[in-house]
């Protein structure tokens, strides 16, 4: 549950109503042109730092804070958004100094002491974190944003259970924001408290949601359920909402293997495979559906891919044995076997004489077994 690119992305200046990126440049624009003639008012290079920033031109924007900064250095509100972009350009340490600055000036700015809080959090640094999402909610203890980033720094301290109860209060405090929901379903999924997951997914599938990690996850838990059906119709609507998501595809055709629909499983971990080919676990389960196709060739070349990625994994060892020896290759099949149990005994011991396609190797060689 990394959160680390929203909370980066959080640090840029109080969102509002942004003006379009045209309006933005034409203000740079006046700015940049006052300033030549009045260099020193400390005013139009605040609103100058504001816009490069709003533009995403963070170290443009640091440079014109420190410039600001240096006409007037007893501002708040200047040190918070210093502070922001420099967090946005990715010098946390120096960030946190700044908002240190800004609570110096002003004790009770609630938005510097949030921001900190998620600076501490991207820098790993959990128990700090949480200790400013807390001093923000002495001020505004209603503000969702706050809850969810104390239940963000309090899962990765491991205390799922109450970060599942912070999770909560932040929903209760905003319903309109998709993160909590996101991370109260996960932890609850990860805690196997499905049915708690379900009462808070399924009024928002009701309502009708165009979140993919949503529906990703409401497949989970009917999958869960048995009902493999609806599961995969989920994963169909995730798909529809994020065609370039690699594990998504990787989803569907692991969905549509247990409704032994093989060929369209084929054809879905192809396309996850497109998109993230480095993945031991999405070649592995390609070459597994090819075995279920009888294309033992190729699944022994798709195993070879996950064998590179992964070298140790024993299954795609079975696998490749199972293969060679559905080929007539008792030596290789042999081989291949040989491997996966020097790797994993007791499981593949057990697995090798429960699999029909090995059973001729047991009049071969009890070696091995």
């Amino acid at each position: 549950m990394t959160q680390t690119t929203t909370m980066i992305a959080e640090q840029t200046l109080p969102k509002g109503k942004l003006p379009p990126e045209d309006n933005l440049l034409a203000l740079l624009a006046y700015y940049d042109q006052h300033l030549s003639q009045d260099p020193n008012s400390a005013e139009l290079w605040r609103q100058r730092s504001y816009c490069l920033a709003r533009l995403g031109r963070y170290q443009e924007a640091i440079d014109s804070y420190q410039k600001t900064l240096a006409l007037i250095d007893d501002d708040a509100r200047v040190w918070c958004n210093y502070a922001s972009a420099l967090a946005a350009g990715g010098y946390l340490n120096e960030a946190v100094g700044a908002y240190d600055r800004s609570l110096d000036l002003n004790p009770t700015y609630t938005n510097a002491w949030r921001r900190r809080g998620n600076v501490f959090y991207c820098l790993g640094k959990y128990a700090r974190a949480i200790e400013s999402y807390d001093q923000a909610l002495a001020l505004s203890s209603t503000d969702s944003r706050l809850w969810y980033g104390k239940g963000l720094a309090t899962y990765q301290l491991q205390q799922v259970d109450q970060a599942i109860q912070y999770f909560k209060i932040a929903i209760e405090n905003n319903t309109d924001n998709p993160e909590p929901y996101r991370s109260l379903i996960y932890a609850l999924i990860c805690q196997k408290r499905h049915d708690e997951a379900l009462q808070y997914i399924e009024p928002l599938m009701k309502k009708g949601c165009n979140d993919a990690y949503l529906h990703r996850c409401y497949g989970y838990l009917l999958q869960q359920r048995g009902n493999v059906k609806g599961a995969l119709q989920q994963v169909q609507q995730a798909i529809c909402l994020e065609p370039e998501n690699a594990d998504v595809w990787f989803r569907l055709g692991l969905t549509l293997t247990r409704l032994r629909n093989y060929s369209e499983a084929h054809n879905a971990f192809r396309e996850a495979l497109k998109r993230q080919a480095y993945h031991a676990d999405g070649w592995l389960a390609l070459g597994m559906i090819l075995r279920k196709l009888s294309a033992y060739e190729d699944a022994i070349a798709a195993f070879d891919k996950a064998l590179a990625i992964a070298p140790n994994h024993p299954l795609a060892f079975f696998h490749q044995a199972c293969c060679h020896a559905s080929l007539g290759r008792p030596d290789w099949a042999l081989e291949h076997l040989r491997r996966a149990i020097s790797l994993d005994a007791k499981t593949y011991v057990r697995k090798a004489e429960r699999e029909p396609a090995l059973s001729e190797l047991k009049a071969r060689s009890a070696v091995a077994y």
